[in-house]
């Protein structure tokens, strides 16, 4: 079975970030749901029509749509997944762990009130879609996008009800994968409030990459 690694955490933690840096140290593809369904969206599919209004409501989607966009996206002699954003739900889990290998679940902890005022700063590039925060990640211009010079956009789901129902949506049903991969003995816990690079040393540590 192929091996795996998760990021687990509060919509703002930065597990997205640390699943792109432990993907590049490692040579493992990188799998962000969102972004996945983000472009399915785009692209305007039939998945992503469905999804579209899903997301639009801060709401989780269905777990079949989700297997099916995980099988799908997978590359071809790839030595393994850094999967950030899945599983979010304990069907998503056990479906994991039964087609997977999974190695370490890291769980980065963060607090609703610090989550909310992260996504808040979130912005996207309009084109590109490069990823900036006004609080920790600014552009050099504000409101465009420093590798193409597009505007920056907030994702719809990044304000206002959305984040509320998003929030809620991790406490009732991926909060309970702490538990869950804990009680596999597969979970490791990091303050996300660290700095990204302490983050990743001691991810790097507890892998014992090289």
């Amino acid at each position: 079975m192929l091996d795996v690694i998760v990021f687990l955490g509060i919509q703002g933690s930065g597990k997205g970030t640390q699943a792109e840096l432990l993907a590049e140290k490692t040579g493992f593809q990188h799998i962000n749901i969102g972004d996945l369904f983000r472009e399915e969206v785009h692209k305007q599919t039939e998945l992503g029509k469905k999804v579209q209004a899903i997301i639009a409501k801060g709401e989780l989607v269905q777990d079949e749509m989700v297997f099916e966009l995980v099988n799908a996206s997978l590359t071809n002699n790839c030595p393994g997944v850094v999967f950030d954003g899945f599983p979010r739900t304990l069907a998503q889990a056990e479906f994991l762990l039964n087609n997977y290998n999974v190695k370490r679940v890291y769980y980065l902890e963060l607090s609703e009130e610090e989550a909310i005022a992260r996504i808040e700063a979130r912005r996207l590039c309009s084109s590109c879609g490069e990823t900036y925060n006004i609080l920790s990640k600014k552009p050099r211009q504000e409101g465009i996008c420093d590798k193409c010079g597009a505007p920056l956009i907030q994702r719809v789901d990044d304000s206002g009800e959305a984040i509320s129902e998003r929030v809620k949506a991790f406490y009732e049903q991926t909060f309970a994968l702490k538990e869950f991969f804990a009680e596999k003995g597969l979970l490791k816990e990091i303050s996300a409030r660290k700095s990204i690079e302490e983050i990743q040393q001691e991810i790097i540590n507890d892998l014992k990459i090289r």
